[in-house]
Formats: structure tokens, sequence, C-alpha cells
């Protein structure tokens, strides 16, 4: 896949956007508790894979910049990132289904955000079940609620009411 500077162009909005979005909330984007509305996307890459290192790059600049937990953060939570995002392109090839899709960014966040908050606080030690479930818990209602509610409405109205969005971003 050869990529363009108009391709290029639409990574770094992506990519920029993600962070400006997510830095600008980062009293509910960071920490147990989060509703990272710049989460939803993470969407993109189901219509175009090159928004998949777009967004990818938009998380590790948030996380490096705006997140408590420094480094840790910026390292897993980039990863939780690429894994959730490679899920999505799977899915997309396999079943082209996007509320499928859209469940990756949530199970994967749910398992590796509460890892990082926990190792940051007190090493590995820190990781045990009674601390681990309720941040867990905590932020797959909130990825649940930005990804699976918003983030899925949000593209299915655009895939429904403006085709040419859509098709524009396929095309890019």
């Amino acid at each position: 896949m050869k990529i363009t500077v108009r391709a290029m162009v639409y990574m770094a909005v992506v990519a920029g956007v993600y962070a400006a979005i997510t830095i600008a909330q980062s009293a509910i984007g960071f920490g147990a508790i989060q509703f990272r509305v710049a989460e939803s996307l993470n969407l993109l890459a189901f219509f175009n894979p090159i928004f998949a290192p777009a967004v990818a790059l938009g998380v590790f600049l948030a996380n490096l910049l705006g997140s408590p937990y420094g480094i840790l953060d910026a390292g897993l939570g980039t990863l939780a990132t690429i894994i959730a995002l490679i899920l999505i392109r799977i899915t997309k090839k396999t079943t082209n289904n996007l509320l499928l899709a859209s469940v990756w960014p949530t199970l994967v966040n749910a398992v590796m955000v509460p890892l990082v908050i926990l190792i940051s606080g007190g090493g590995l030690a820190a990781v045990t079940w009674a601390a681990f479930s309720p941040i867990a818990l905590s932020v797959f209602i909130g990825q649940f609620v930005v990804v699976n509610i918003f983030g899925y409405a949000l593209f299915r109205y655009l895939m429904a009411r403006h085709k040419n969005f859509i098709l524009m971003i396929e095309e890019v």
C-alpha cells in the first residue's frame, strides 16, 4: 500500500485530534474512571487501515504528554490500542460488522488500563483480582459508552446519512 501525502495529512490530523481531545478532557480521560471521547476514533480503522497507525500515534502522544502514569501508559496504553486496532481490521475482513468491531477497544482496554494503573501505583504486587476487577469494570463501562454507544451510533449515522464522508475516508 502506497501512502500518499494526502493520506499522511489525514493520518496526522487524526493523531492530533485524538491527542488534543484526550488531553483537553484529561480529568475524565485518564484514571480508573474514564470517558475518553477520542476512543471513538478507533472505529476509523474499520473503514481504512491507514487510520490504525494514526490512532495509535494519537494514543501514544496523549498518554506520553497527559497521563499521570507516564511512560508505562504511553507504552502499554498504545499496545492496547494496537491490539484493538488489529482486531478491528480482522473483524472488518472476516465479518464486515461494525458493531462487533466496536467491541474490541472496550474489551482490550478493560484488561490493559487496570494493569497500567495498578503497576504504576505499586508494581506487579499491586495486581490482585480485588484491585483489578473494579477498575476493569469502570474502564469497561466508560469504553462501552464512548465506543460501543457513541462511536458506533456516530459511524452508523455517517454510513446512513453521509455516504460521501464514508467513501472519502475509505479512499484516502
